[in-house]
């Protein structure tokens, strides 16, 4: 999700004499809050610029990126430019719970009075939701012990655990009940985010041996004593994937591989259709605005689709479509409206009277989205048919959140537990060919790196410096290795896994399994190009992608997103928030985004600002 995420910055000096990785590690650590327009699985990794520089400092420089929702470092260069995404999505774990519904004297704070309990933050070009008051523990405790049927206070104790995008977890342990985990849950999308998810759990459990947490109890209204709406669900055991992942070895990994292809085929076959899924698209027990609250999430039905896409800030109010959609034509015009009308409405505001570089680059990208978008509309109605009847079939599909995070292992590698199962919808069958999430990558690695050719990183003080000032004590080991060896090897593993995973989905879905995959594979491209469209990214490559067809040159658009079209202008890779440097090497993407950085010891007021490039 594209927001504004806090990093740890730690600057590596740069050889004069070489781009290699190999580096000395400056002492001065930095905290880092960038405003981004990219997403988890954009920011990956890369190497980064800085365009403004006080005077101590000089280009070009090293750095390594740890982000404190997403837990892992960057670290790379311009020579291997690199951009295998991260496992980690911004709804991971916080040390302690924050106040975090104040906002700061940077940001701006969009009040939405027909959300209860809920402001937006803008900050830059991205929005991120807030807590307008914080869930109180004690009436927590209250809910618990009632729904668990404990009479005494002392035999049941709440503690916050982890802090998400749209929720909060809390800890509860009793004794005599055993360990369960309340999600309380931010009012993004009344009532539908809620029931989403408890009827998308509540179906798997019924239908698939997917391992999900039980739903103890919920309410889908903030009429209660916490005021929130809420889910209280048994605790799954394990451990998050990322951080065993190293210590696994290849053949643990392919048999969760295994597994999760095994997954992804039941998922496939689950719905209210007998072994074929559903008919619909949209979010399961979600019901549209004014109809009656009642729905059986025994027997779920695709409603209204509950995403971001749909409810982040004002889009929360626009006009359009949102679900259930018949076909995959109304589904991604709508979700093309939605862009075009946040876009549009930033054109429609009238220019400050002197504008700074981030009003320049709001506006620009503002228009670059817009006309991208208008071209990716002129599009769908040459892909995907208007008319479909009966409606198209679809499968639950929770690929796109399945970071390594999101799936808990045991100490032999083996699942325990699929987890986050918000904002999860029926989509189409093409959608489902995709990869997980954590299988993706951009990158194709068939030698296995060798370790030894690889710096070692990071003294032991360092290290524990480190983990005491920035709270990263759930990252996973480095071993001692400089971070782009991981890269190297998770780009390795990912590179072989991806060809386990196919041959397992191939043996589950029959012999028509592999030419489904080729047949989608136009139709996922068009959807990934509207994704990194709405985020502003790889606009002028984007238009490459679809002129070339528009004019039935079918090339893959990964392939455009890192290099181009062959024959065609290249116009600098991408656009985003602000013009691209005309020096960038062609076949390199450039993201330009504003971010503040200072010492740790430093206070707000002496936080310099920087302009940031990330080169893919």
């Amino acid at each position: 999700m594209a927001g504004r995420m806090r990093y740890q910055v730690r600057r590596l000096a740069l050889p004069s004499s070489s781009a290699n990785h190999h580096s000395g590690c400056e002492a001065r650590t930095y905290t880092c809050t960038a405003t981004t327009t990219y997403t988890d699985a954009d920011y990956g990794y890369g190497w980064y610029q800085f365009g403004r520089m006080p005077p101590q400092k000089v280009q070009p420089q090293f750095i390594t990126l740890r982000t404190a929702s997403a837990k892992s470092s960057v670290v790379s260069s311009v020579s291997t430019a690199t951009s295998t995404a991260s496992n980690a999505r911004d709804s991971k774990t916080r040390p302690k719970e924050t106040a975090a519904g104040t906002a700061s004297t940077t940001t701006t704070p969009i009040q939405d009075t027909s959300r209860s309990g809920l402001f937006w933050e803008s900050a830059g070009l991205d929005i991120e939701p807030r807590w307008a008051r914080q869930p109180d523990i004690d009436a927590i405790a209250q809910v618990v012990r009632r729904h668990l049927g404990i009479t005494s206070p002392s035999q049941c104790v709440v503690t916050f655990h982890s802090s998400g995008t749209y929720n909060k977890l809390y800890h509860v342990n009793s004794p005599a009940h055993g360990c369960y985990l309340m999600r309380v849950i931010l009012p993004v999308d009344p009532h539908n985010k809620t029931r989403g998810e408890v009827a998308s759990l509540q179906l798997v459990r019924c239908k698939t041996d997917i391992p999900v947490p039980v739903v103890v109890a919920y309410d889908d209204t903030s009429d209660n004593e916490i005021g929130f709406e809420w889910i209280l669900m048994e605790l799954l055991e394990g451990q998050p994937a990322h951080l065993r992942w190293r210590k696994m070895n290849m053949r643990q990994k392919e048999r969760l591989v295994g597994r999760m292809a095994e997954f992804q085929a039941q998922l496939s076959r689950c719905g209210n259709m007998t072994d074929s899924g559903f008919r619909g698209i949209g979010t399961l027990g979600a019901t549209s605005r004014g109809e009656s609250d009642y729905v059986d999430l025994m027997m779920p039905e695709p409603g209204p689709m509950v995403s971001p896409v749909f409810f982040t800030g004002e889009r929360w109010h626009y006009p359009v479509s949102r679900g259930p959609f018949q076909s995959s034509h109304d589904w991604l015009r709508s979700y093309l409206n939605v862009i075009i009308k946040e876009h549009s409405a930033t054109l429609a505001q009238p220019p400050p009277r002197i504008p700074d570089d981030t009003d320049r680059e709001k506006r620009e990208s503002a228009e670059g989205v817009t006309r991208v978008a208008r071209k990716l509309a002129r599009l769908l109605h040459k892909l995907f048919p208007q008319l479909v009847h009966p409606p198209e079939r679809t499968v639950l599909w929770h690929g796109d959140s399945l970071s390594l995070d999101n799936i808990l292992v045991d100490e032999n590698g083996r699942i325990t537990g699929v987890v986050d199962w918000e904002c999860v919808s029926t989509m189409p069958r093409w959608v489902s060919t995709q990869f997980p999430e954590f299988l993706r990558g951009g990158v194709e690695r068939e030698e296995e790196p060798h370790r030894s050719r690889y710096a070692d990183v990071f003294s032991d003080e360092e290290a524990s410096e480190e983990g005491q000032d920035g709270g990263m004590e759930d990252v996973p080991d480095n071993e001692g290795k400089t971070e782009l060896y991981w890269i190297h090897l998770m780009e390795y593993e990912q590179t072989q896994l991806r060809r386990v995973y196919s041959a397992r989905m191939g043996q589950l879905m029959g012999h028509g399994w592999d030419a489904e995959v080729e047949e989608a594979a136009l139709k996922v491209d068009f959807l990934g190009a509207v994704a990194k469209c709405a985020q502003g990214l790889y606009l002028k490559r984007i238009e490459q992608w679809v002129d070339a067809v528009e004019g039935k040159e079918f090339v893959r658009l990964g392939d455009v997103l890192r290099g181009g079209v062959a024959g065609r202008k290249d116009s600098n890779a991408s656009t985003t928030s602000g013009p691209t440097d005309s020096r960038t090497t062609p076949g390199i993407t450039t993201i330009k985004t504003t971010a503040t950085l200072s010492p740790k010891r430093g206070t707000e007021n002496q936080r310099p600002r920087f302009s940031i490039t990330k080169i893919y």
